[in-house]
């Protein structure tokens, strides 16, 4: 059985959760403390060098570390129910919008960088809240554009770009339940609030959240 390295607060990791429910894979969670500083991350650091989370433990001498890698070896290991699919266009289209998050908000908007600049930076609270609703705000702007701009590409499109859920999807949720838990007002974006909405009526979405995580408690 595959096992996930997961944290319920990880946006990434929430990626790889909605992708292996929505594929119907089994797996195994075993929940890593984002601390840097707590003992049992030492051990895990032997799983992945690099200790970030999340990482896929595929295979004994497989595992995957970074999201966009382990979402790539579910699509291809589990092509039944894909999450990239459609002619050329379509799928280079699920991809670029996917990679908004994945390469260009993310980054700069994870724990490890939040926390150089309260430690090392000294930056206050206020100027650090004011770059993590930046970046959001520079992601969730083109989304907007280019969901709305494709909203009716397709009959019953009720998710990013088709009438069933891709990678896209996979991508944007995790990235609303982020700004809503900080509170972030997205009210300028009515396309990405209904699509997230959609999104969250299924139980693949539903089991995947952080919420819903055994390490919540």
């Amino acid at each position: 059985m595959l096992q996930l390295f997961t944290h319920h607060r990880s946006v990434s990791a929430h990626r790889v959760r909605i992708a292996l429910n929505y594929k119907g894979v089994s797996y195994k969670s075993i929940f890593t403390d984002l601390d840097q500083k707590n003992v049992d991350r030492l051990g895990y650091l032997n799983v992945n060098p690099q200790g970030l989370i999340p990482a896929l433990w595929a295979e004994d001498d497989l595992v995957i570390s970074q999201s966009s890698a382990i979402l790539e070896y579910l699509e291809e290991r589990y092509p039944e129910r894909p999450l990239i699919a459609g002619d050329i266009a379509l799928r280079a289209r699920i991809r670029s919008f996917a990679q908004i998050a994945i390469a260009d908000t993310h980054p700069l908007n994870n724990l490890r960088v939040l926390r150089y600049l309260r430690d090392t930076m000294d930056v206050p609270y206020d100027q650090r809240r004011e770059w993590f609703e930046h970046w959001l705000h520079k992601a969730f702007a083109p989304m907007e554009s280019i969901l709305a701009a494709h909203s009716g590409d397709h009959d019953n499109n009720s998710y990013c770009f088709t009438s069933k859920p891709s990678l896209a999807d996979v991508c944007l949720v995790p990235q609303v339940s982020m700004a809503q838990r900080y509170q972030v007002d997205l009210s300028d974006y009515p396309t990405v609030r209904r699509i997230y909405r959609a999104c969250m009526t299924l139980a693949a979405f539903q089991a995947a959240d952080p919420e819903t995580q055994p390490d919540t408690r």
